[in-house]
């Protein structure tokens, strides 16, 4: 006889992303993944009982998760439905290889039937394949989705070699931090930060760009993406910038694309949401799950300010947020909404977010500019690299900026809701967004209704366009 487990609660951001999954179960918008090429000959069932192995270790990825009484929660099992799949493709070409496996990548999750995890081989000779590693962020972050890796790869190590996995047990369960999370929010502690919080964000609206097309009534979750590389000189000078400035590199960057909303909409005084994690301890960094908070970020454009006191200003904001960060911000109300659309307006509809990739991948190490693969690394006889996969988590926002540093490149993502966007209107924003940072970093005294937001080449051609609905952009 089958016992099933009791149910268990979930975080308020696993909440909010069960949301989104509910509106759009067919949707990709919340996958995360990483793809690795591996080349040797794999042992198949050394790789199954690895994905087995991980899963005994971290709860949360042989979870289902569902609806109890009309709230969201978490069925743990002991024995849950399989996530591993070999396909093979006997004869494929490069290309046919990572397209597959892009695919296998982006298929949706059924998280009440299947579970949030994913691992497929697509392998198109005995010694050449792609291991898809995806998972749904209700369960996954970036610090997660490192430690999912490593110990895959630890524990086919071990079970190529004829051992047992060696994967020690989670210090902690995450389902102490939501026990946590649900005891200081209905603390007066947790009062009074959501008493603050709300404060700060009195009478501000989330930042919207002029619209190509208006929304639907209910969102699609489809999107795509712009990628972009900043130029070498900007990334160079970036820190020297923000040390004179007193600010931090990301204060620069958030300044830059503050200053680039408030210049196409007009307003100097909006939200924009910047992901933070809720880690705290050394004890939570083994822990695989969903620990990203996306704060609201209050902007307030000065008359007469300058690119300097932009970026001085967004540094004390992120702090100010950061003092209440215990309190989840998923459970704050869009200031200015009212009547039946508060508590289900959005804080936000832009984010802006920055990944130090030295600090995050260290089992693998990512591809480096312009490759689509990174540099090998052994494994039990293996040679694994991993993949550049940048079009993931597309259409969650209207518009999702991905910033990954390396050590002297900066990359950036510009994913969009394909509901409101045209790409040709993103890819103008991403342009703008480097004109921008490189001329805070050049002259960051110059005041912010001065910097040039198009090339000179560009500018009869723009103007030449008309006002319209999209002449605010210039």
């Amino acid at each position: 006889m089958t016992i099933t487990p009791p149910p268990l609660p979930l975080s308020a951001t696993q909440e909010s992303l069960w949301t989104a999954y509910r509106i759009a179960p067919h949707s990709s918008a919340y996958n995360t993944v990483l793809r690795l090429r591996v080349r040797g000959v794999v042992d198949i069932d050394a790789l199954e009982r690895a994905v087995e192995a991980l899963r005994g270790r971290h709860e949360q990825l042989r979870s289902l998760f569902t609806e109890d009484h009309g709230r969201p929660c978490r069925i743990p099992l002991e024995r849950p439905p399989g996530c591993f799949a070999l396909h093979d493709l006997a004869e494929a070409d490069e290309g046919e290889l990572l397209a597959a496996s892009q695919r296998a990548a982006l298929a949706p999750f059924r998280l009440e039937a299947e579970g949030p995890l994913r691992i497929v081989l697509v392998r198109r000779s005995p010694d050449d394949s792609v291991l898809v590693v995806a998972a749904h962020h209700i369960v996954n972050d970036f610090v997660s989705r490192v430690v999912i890796v490593r110990d895959l790869l630890q524990a086919y190590t071990d079970l190529a070699a004829g051992r047992d996995p060696q994967l020690p047990p989670a210090p902690v369960s995450y389902a102490d931090h939501v026990e946590r999370e649900r005891r200081y929010v209905a603390s007066p502690a947790g009062q009074e930060a959501a008493a603050r919080r709300r404060r700060r964000l009195a009478g501000a609206v989330p930042a919207e760009l002029p619209l190509d097309r208006p929304r639907l009534p209910v969102r699609s979750y489809e999107g795509d993406t712009v990628l972009r590389r900043l130029p070498a000189d900007v990334v160079n000078s970036l820190d020297g910038c923000a040390a004179v400035a007193g600010v931090t590199s990301f204060a620069c960057l958030l300044a830059a694309f503050q200053v680039l909303v408030h210049r196409w909409t007009g307003r100097d005084d909006f939200l924009l949401g910047v992901p933070a994690t809720r880690r705290a301890g050394s004890q939570l960094s083994e822990v695989v799950s969903c620990f990203t908070d996306t704060a609201p970020v209050r902007a307030t454009l000065r008359r007469d300010a300058t690119f300097r006191d932009t970026a001085v200003d967004a540094g004390q904001e992120v702090l100010r947020g950061l003092t209440d960060s215990r309190y989840p911000s998923a459970l704050l109300d869009c200031p200015t909404a009212t009547g039946q659309e508060a508590g289900r307006a959005p804080l936000y509809h832009m984010a802006l977010f920055l990944v130090e990739l030295e600090k995050v991948y260290k089992s693998v190490p990512r591809p480096p500019e312009g490759a689509v693969e990174g540099p090998p690394t052994s494994c039990a006889g293996l040679r694994i690299s991993m993949i550049d996969t940048p079009r993931q988590q597309e259409g969650q926002l209207d518009l999702m900026v991905r910033l990954e540093r390396g050590s002297r490149t900066i990359s950036a993502a510009f994913s969009y809701a394909s509901d409101v966007f045209d790409r040709v209107t993103v890819e103008r924003f991403a342009d703008s967004f480097e004109r921008v940072l490189r001329a805070g970093i050049e002259n960051p005294g110059m005041p912010v209704a001065e910097i040039p937001l198009t090339d000179p080449d560009d500018l009869l051609e723009l103007l030449a366009l008309g006002t319209g609905d999209g002449g605010g952009r210039a």
